[in-house]
């Protein structure tokens, strides 16, 4: 694959001269062409500069995937305008705090997301930043429940003298130009706003269409939020590069995706491991025909070897590709290739992509060989521009040679795939030996009957940390501490063996799926001083041993 020098409006024009007339979006029973989609985005482009957005205004989109999400983040991109992609699941208070600190100037806001009404909050929200949002406006359903169509536009911003110049807003909008601010997932703290470019988001969605060999004929299920840039990349632009139809849902859920799958013969899904063991472990999945899936994208969070086969057997036709990456890196670092084996999709994250570099350095610096685990590091095409109006943050990600700090431990075989270990942040320092979390619950899912499970450490008096491990039985299973300390220590050093065990209902994740380490971590604080007897092991000081 050659890089390409081409903005997202552009990618658009190109394949509405190819593919006018083709079906490009289904929502609901709506459908839209790409000459639909490109000429909507035309009267919402009229609409826009009417109001005062112009190259540069930082906009708001925050609302459920719809057509209508859709066709602002078009209109914006052929502006020049940049979109901040907001997060559905933002209290009044964190939104606030982000749409202050990206300069939001104009709000396109939705219905809400699952209890959450965003009419309400929007009225809290006016009153807090005032001054500072100059406009909300609302782009849910119509009165009759409808997405946005030519109706939804007045005569006047139908006018071919309205969309003929909007050409020339277009032509001014370069590659390098700024696309997008999405957030880091921020389960640790205030999420930062990643500036990606056009050249950033159409290079890593054409990579990823050129290693899972979508095209045309294709229907892809979007399940996975577009203000993430797994969304944008790998289901929007992808779509726009291939030509593949988006059946778009407001957002996850099982019975919906099983439904759509089934109804609309959907070919291609995509999601993080919770999404997609969540529909392999309720049981409903087998009334339903999932036949027509044959590809998709895997990624977001890690996944045991067991968890994947788990997802093979239960849907065979779907073969899903591993990938690693972050909103950092456009976000596509490594992804498997069709023909792939299972068992390297299973255990790796995939192939380094072409025109990326990944480096394992240590912690002074020095490179390290192949197979040799440390910090990834990488350099290329897809590294972001840089935190928003976070200088310092950006430099200590980006060093003076271009490479961007992942935070993320592992190793690249010598046939380039990268195998993700853990988390630097994540790293357990007991007795002066560093621990992964990771090795820790690898062991622990060859236990029976553990259906998820996340290794943390906690403040020790002695010993700096103490290894705590937070696991989710399956139903109806009890899991002795006894039985598993036996197990762990057959597979594991004792310095590595946890000093408590806590159960859950279920781990606490964020909207992406990721886990929120300072949450769970202070429950499981909680739940190991309300309850010691209960959850030690009895390995609490290894030095005895």
């Amino acid at each position: 694959m050659r890089l390409i020098k081409k903005t997202i409006a552009e990618c658009l024009r190109s394949r509405v001269k190819e593919s006018a007339d083709k079906i490009a979006l289904e929502a609901d029973e709506q459908r839209y062409t790409w000459r639909d989609l490109d000429t909507l985005s035309d009267y919402m482009v009229g609409r826009m500069l009417s109001c005062g957005i112009r190259k540069g205004t930082h906009v708001g989109i925050w609302s459920t995937n719809s057509p209508n999400w859709i066709i602002v983040f078009l209109a914006l991109t052929k502006i020049g305008a940049i979109p901040i992609l907001l997060n559905t699941c933002y209290s009044t208070e964190e939104m606030a705090k982000v749409l202050r600190y990206a300069d939001a100037e104009f709000v396109y806001y939705g219905e809400g997301y699952k209890k959450l009404v965003y009419e309400d909050m929007v009225v809290s929200l006016k009153e807090e930043l005032e001054g500072v949002v100059k406009r909300w406006i609302y782009i849910g359903r119509d009165t009759a429940r409808r997405w946005m169509t030519e109706e939804s536009f007045v005569f006047a911003e139908r006018m071919k003298k309205v969309t003929k110049e909007i050409g020339g807003y277009i032509r001014k909008v370069n590659p390098d130009d700024t696309a997008a601010i999405l957030f880091t997932s921020g389960t640790t703290a205030m999420p930062k706003g990643v500036m990606l470019s056009h050249y950033n988001l159409v290079n890593s969605s054409l990579e990823t269409c050129e290693h899972m060999k979508w095209d045309e004929s294709d229907k892809m299920l979007i399940a996975v939020p577009l203000f993430h840039c797994f969304g944008i990349t790998s289901s929007l632009l992808s779509s726009i590069h291939t030509g593949f139809c988006m059946h778009v849902i407001e957002y996850y859920k099982t019975v919906t995706v099983l439904k759509s799958v089934q109804d609309y013969h959907c070919t291609l899904l995509n999601g993080v491991p919770s999404m997609f063991l969540a529909v392999v472990n309720n049981p409903l999945h087998k009334e339903y025909d999932l036949s027509s899936l044959r590809r998709g994208i895997i990624a977001g969070s890690p996944l045991s070897p067991q968890d994947y086969m788990l997802i093979r057997r239960e849907i065979p036709s779907l073969v899903l590709h591993a990938s690693y990456g972050q909103t950092e890196t456009s976000p596509c670092v490594s992804i498997g290739d069709v023909g792939d084996s299972d068992e390297d999709n299973a255990n790796s994250a995939g192939r380094v992509i072409r025109h990326c570099e990944v480096g394992i350095f240590d912690k002074d610096g020095n490179k390290l060989p192949v197979g040799t685990d440390g910090e990834i590091c990488v350099r290329g095409y897809n590294v972001m521009q840089g935190y928003y109006n976070l200088p310092e943050a950006t430099a200590k990600a980006i060093d003076s040679n271009g490479w961007l700090h992942t935070g993320d431990l592992g190793h690249v075989d010598e046939r380039n795939f990268l195998y993700v270990t853990g988390r630097i942040k994540e790293m357990i320092i007991r007795g002066g030996e560093n621990i992964s979390p990771r090795e820790i619950e690898m062991a622990i899912l060859k236990y029976p009957g553990i259906k998820a499970v996340k290794v943390i450490g906690l403040p020790a008096e002695v010993l700096q940390e103490m290894i705590v491990a937070c696991i989710v039985p399956e139903d109806g299973r009890t899991i002795s501490n006894t039985g598993l300390m036996t197990h762990l220590e057959n597979h594991l050093a004792y310095y590595k063996l946890p000093a408590h065990i806590v159960r859950f209902e279920s781990l606490p994740v964020n909207a992406s799926g990721k886990i929120m380490l300072g949450e769970l971590k202070k429950q499981a604080a909680e739940i190991v001083k309300a309850n010691p007897e209960a959850t030690a092991t009895g390995k609490d000081d290894h030095r005895k041993r």
